[in-house]
């Protein structure tokens, strides 16, 4: 896993929030080091201007390329430049395991206002993806969510090793999402915990979850069978 994972925003305190809680803290613990960065020390002028109207007309401000370039190459070491956009190619959990894996440091750009400057994504951007077919204020969401991703899939992060594979789409669920959970108490409001979790087989319940995640799946994301029909 990278070691050092940077968020380049005009809101670092945005940012900077979330690095207090949960696997961002966590992460912190293993060496992983996490950085905000703001834009706007990178400011094309006194007045900490980093954006601008686009050409050709159209609604909007864009982000300039020269404040967004002069932040990445500040850092030491970049690494993988990732950007959040709608345009962008949608991101999955075997990304967020392959990025895991990778040893590199991860940097973040947060786009803002109706987006960047395209000449910053062709020169410096190595991927470009989205969270889904809808569009945010900001990329700092986005980011977020996908550095949360990648975090819970490197070993320490989590408090116990089968929590990332035995999420929704792991590799323990074989893509397929997660079995239905029941804690106490027993019974709420005349609806009863299955009697199978409770009888203590660990291969009967083994078989139950296997096909709660089977039809949860068929019921709510069909897409994510290959053969829904012959399930």
């Amino acid at each position: 896993m990278s070691r050092n994972l940077s968020f380049i925003s005009i809101h670092p305190q945005f940012i900077e929030a979330y690095f207090r809680f949960g696997v961002f803290k966590a992460a912190t613990r293993l060496n992983i080091q996490l950085h905000s960065i703001n834009l706007r020390t990178h400011a094309v002028d006194k007045h900490g201007s980093i954006d601008d109207s686009p050409f050709g007309g159209g609604d909007g401000m864009v982000m300039r390329v020269e404040p967004l370039a002069a932040a990445v190459r500040a850092l030491p070491k970049p690494g993988r430049v990732i950007y959040t956009s709608p345009s962008g190619r949608l991101w999955t959990q075997k990304d967020a395991e392959r990025y895991a894996a990778l040893d590199e440091d991860l940097t973040f750009i947060c786009g803002r206002f109706a987006g960047i400057d395209q000449r910053f994504v062709d020169a410096f951007i190595d991927d470009e993806v989205s969270i889904g077919d809808f569009v945010v204020s900001g990329g700092e969401l986005p980011s977020l969510l996908i550095a949360d991703s990648i975090l819970r899939q490197v070993p320490g992060v989590l408090g116990n090793e089968r929590s990332a594979p035995d999420d929704s789409f792991g590799s323990g669920m074989q893509g397929m999402l997660e079995y239905p959970l029941y804690t106490r108490p027993l019974e709420y409001e005349g609806h009863k915990v299955p009697d199978v979790l409770l009888s203590g087989d660990h291969q009967k319940i083994k078989v139950w979850r296997e096909a709660a995640a089977l039809e949860k799946t068929r019921k709510l994301r069909p897409d994510l069978l290959k053969n829904p029909s012959k399930n």
